[in-house]
């Protein structure tokens, strides 16, 4: 990786400013579908990796993703590759495939999935079973081409810690608070890290070389993890009077 510095707030190049138009991708729900028919579709699709196919209690949604959905979503997930490596995490990641429990009746396909957390728990895992294997803990969504089934409610029942949300320019983080999303400011995982913060990248990104914005990403994010170490920790308030 290239090491040569960045400014602490880099500026968006002239194509990467220009507002992404939010694309309608195609996409037919199937109601009264049962488990073993889903099933089925998915070893049939299997091998087409522009297909989404996501479940929830008898209704099937298939979905064909766009070229742009694909490189943002591939461009997160490189830039989650080096702030795992710069915070010092473990990586498994499970790319599209597929997350379900039979039991709940529902199931779906991330753009991109991570364990970090549970890395560890699911090395040599090859086959998921999550009645056995925990959840990824955190999913990447890309909204270029909508869906029209409510995945944050399945994510939520399948207990995916973490989601990224990015619709056109907007990417939005949310944390799973029992059963439900709260949206949040920051990454509960990666300590510090905004959206507005990897959306600069993202926006340069679909312009310019994506190695080259990878490099200037993990150079930035150096900086920011250095600048946070040398600051002095903030004291905590005082004690209330007896």
């Amino acid at each position: 990786m290239s090491t040569t510095s960045t400014p602490t707030n880099p500026t968006p190049t002239p194509q990467a400013a220009k507002p992404r138009r939010r694309k309608r991708g195609r996409s037919v729900v199937i109601p009264f579908v049962d488990w073993e028919t889903y099933e089925a579709l998915l070893k049939v699709f299997d091998e087409r990796p522009r297909l989404r196919l996501t479940y929830d209690r008898g209704d099937l949604e298939i979905m064909v993703t766009s070229q742009e959905h694909e490189g943002d979503s591939a461009f997160l997930a490189q830039m989650i590759a080096v702030l795992a490596r710069e915070f010092k995490f473990q990586m498994r990641s499970g790319g599209s495939g597929t997350i379900k429990r039979k039991r709940m009746k529902k199931g779906l396909e991330p753009d991109k999935c991570f364990w970090l957390a549970n890395a560890a728990k699911i090395l040599g895992v090859k086959q998921l079973d999550l009645s056995v294997h925990p959840p990824p803990d955190l999913a990447i969504e890309v909204d270029v081409s909508r869906s029209s089934m409510n995945r944050l409610r399945i994510y939520a029942a399948l207990g995916v810690a973490e989601v990224w949300r990015l619709d056109g320019d907007e990417l939005h983080f949310y944390a799973l608070s029992g059963k439900t999303y709260n949206e949040v400011p920051t990454s509960p995982t990666f300590a510090g890290i905004t959206p507005s913060d990897l959306m600069t990248f993202v926006k340069q990104s679909r312009g310019v070389d994506e190695l080259a914005t990878v490099d200037a990403f993990h150079a930035w994010l150096q900086q920011r993890i250095a600048a946070t170490a040398a600051s002095p920790p903030v004291p905590p308030p005082p004690a209330p009077k007896p």
